[in-house]
């Protein structure tokens, strides 16, 4: 499980962009942007798509990397559509699992609605905005997928009672502080980074004492409605 901590914590702190392309219009049909981000990162790459400067994947299941304006994309080609991720860092091959899975359910939650996109719906791509298929909208479903909700605050609880190693007490401390620093939240990237500054630890070793804290609801990431983020 420390692993995949770490892997989607890693992840997740680098994207910045989840892009939906439509294959038959190359035109964007929804993204999501994570964090205060320069909107005009999007401009530039829906230009690169149209002018052919940015190379996609032509076949299905194909995936392409690339870089553009100190940027790093990766795209994995479906069936009807390109799926983009655009990453502060250069991505890990954990990343291309991920853009698989997501790809694939993308494309079976919202088949009729991409075939039909320019027919049946005259081109309103509000509908991804919405969900008529359960009480789960597609911008809930990106963040489960690539659990963004670890780059969310988090907030601390008592340790009392719980079982911890004593390293784990050690972070818990740590956070303790952090989070009186940042007036009660605390983000997981900045623990993690503390840690690696404090301890000499492998980043694996690092992500299981977070993730230890986190199953033992002593870290509690804050309900996602009551933070301030900038979505575009």
């Amino acid at each position: 499980m420390w692993i995949l901590i770490s892997e989607y914590l890693s992840l997740a702190v680098s994207i910045e962009y989840v892009i939906m392309i439509h294959k038959e219009s190359e035109e964007i049909i929804y993204y999501k942007a994570i964090g205060d981000l320069n909107p005009e990162i999007l401009d530039i790459f829906r230009n690169s798509v149209h002018y052919k400067i940015l190379e996609l994947p032509l076949e299905e299941g194909y995936t392409e990397q690339a870089t553009l304006e100190g940027k790093y994309l990766i795209t994995r080609a479906g069936k009807l559509v390109w799926i983009t991720l655009i990453l502060k860092y250069k991505p890990i091959v954990f990343t291309r699992g991920i853009l698989k899975a997501f790809c694939n359910l993308f494309e079976n939650l919202y088949e009729r609605e991409i075939k039909e996109l320019y027919s049946k719906f005259n081109g309103d791509i509000s509908i991804f905005r919405k969900d008529p298929y359960s009480k789960r909208t597609l911008n809930n479903i990106i963040e489960d997928v690539f659990h963004l909700y670890l780059i969310y605050p988090f907030k601390i609880s008592s340790p009392r009672g719980k079982n911890m190693s004593l390293k784990s007490k050690e972070i818990f401390q740590i956070a303790k502080v952090l989070s009186h620093k940042a007036k009660g939240q605390i983000l997981l990237d900045k623990l993690f980074t503390e840690i690696s500054n404090s301890f000499t630890l492998s980043n694996e070793e690092a992500s299981s004492l977070i993730y230890e804290l986190i199953d033992k609801k002593v870290l509690i990431p804050i309900q996602l409605e009551k933070i301030k983020f900038q979505f575009n």
